[in-house]
């Protein structure tokens, strides 16, 4: 093997605002939509970043739809602040140099009305807009941005029980084991995501997967980790596949099966995972497990670097120098 597989324990942004979907759009306009969002049309980024996101008249990709959303979020699209809010949660399409963002530049207008019905709701009792509360001081929208008031809020949700509750929680147990905006402390992270896997939050039992993988203030456990990492995966947590590819092609914890280490990191490729596109494109430029095929490594490490990893752009430029 020439290269190294690039192995995940990352930071991922955790903050989502729940918003609603419409019509599919039409696939034959997604040149047309294109072509007015670069032009700065909100509405057509917003359609765009959907397009993106459900593969509707291209290839599906996390993100090209976040990175979309943002950009119709700050025309003042408010159905895109709420996307982009929710695909923070679900980590999709979200990479390591993406989780400590310089604030969003949005319509402050909209922003801060909603911020203050939000905040009029929670401290009347309700779960649901606390939590939104809370995302929004984490990320700035419609407040300054205060980590602390997001905790705050964050740390008295998670103490009720229902779905927004666990929602804060896992949102919480991000913070903590990041070091965002708080002293970074990995047992309180593993209580909450222990919390909230258990809780029926699925996603976060991968988080808790890597916690026992990289021994973070538990005993080193594979076994147990692997465990975790699946369910996980399953549940729509990109990185948790990252991480078990990694496994198969290093038989750490399980036996060496690069067939299922593809498999792994194709499905996290899919949703938008970088690391996991570059090392598809390393098993194709090392014919690891399948025949050495050049043209589908480039196309691999391209997708990772359009995705933003640096690495995947060194292959790029290492291939194309060949």
């Amino acid at each position: 093997m020439k290269k190294r597989f690039i192995d995940i324990y990352g930071l991922v942004c955790v903050f989502v605002i729940s918003g609603c979907v419409g019509i599919a759009p039409n696939p034959d306009q997604f040149n047309g939509y294109k072509d007015k969002c670069e032009h700065g049309e909100g509405s057509a980024c917003s359609t765009l970043a959907r397009m993106y996101q459900e593969g509707i008249g291209t290839s599906q990709s996390n993100y090209l739809a976040r990175k979309a959303y943002k950009k119709a979020c700050e025309k003042g699209q408010k159905d895109a602040c709420q996307e982009l809010g929710k695909m923070y949660v679900e980590g999709e399409g979200v990479e390591r140099d993406d989780t400590i963002e310089k604030p969003r530049q949005i319509s402050m207008d909209f922003n801060a009305s909603e911020f203050e019905l939000n905040k009029r709701a929670c401290d009347e009792g309700s779960q649901e807009k606390c939590y939104r509360v809370g995302v929004m001081y984490a990320e700035g929208i419609g407040t300054q941005k205060n980590y602390n008031k997001a905790i705050e809020v964050y740390t008295k949700s998670c103490e009720h029980s229902n779905r927004y509750t666990l929602d804060a929680c896992y949102a919480l147990g991000k913070l903590y084991i990041d070091g965002v905006g708080v002293a970074q402390n990995y047992k309180k992270a593993h209580k909450l995501f222990e919390h909230t896997c258990k809780g029926n939050y699925k996603k976060s039992c991968g988080d808790l997967g890597e916690m026992y993988l990289h021994a973070k203030d538990v005993t080193k456990d594979v076994v147990r980790a692997i465990s975790f990492l699946k369910i996980g995966c399953t549940n729509g947590n990109a990185k948790a596949c990252t991480t078990l590819g990694t496994l198969y092609i290093t038989g750490e914890g399980v036996k060496e099966d690069y067939g299922q280490a593809y498999n792994y990191f194709d499905k996290a490729c899919t949703q938008g995972d970088a690391l996991a596109c570059h090392n598809l494109g390393n098993i194709y430029e090392n014919g690891i497990g399948r025949a050495q095929n050049i043209q589908n490594a480039k196309k691999f490490y391209e997708v990772g670097c359009k995705f933003g990893l640096d690495e995947s752009c060194k292959s790029v430029k290492f291939l194309n120098g060949k």
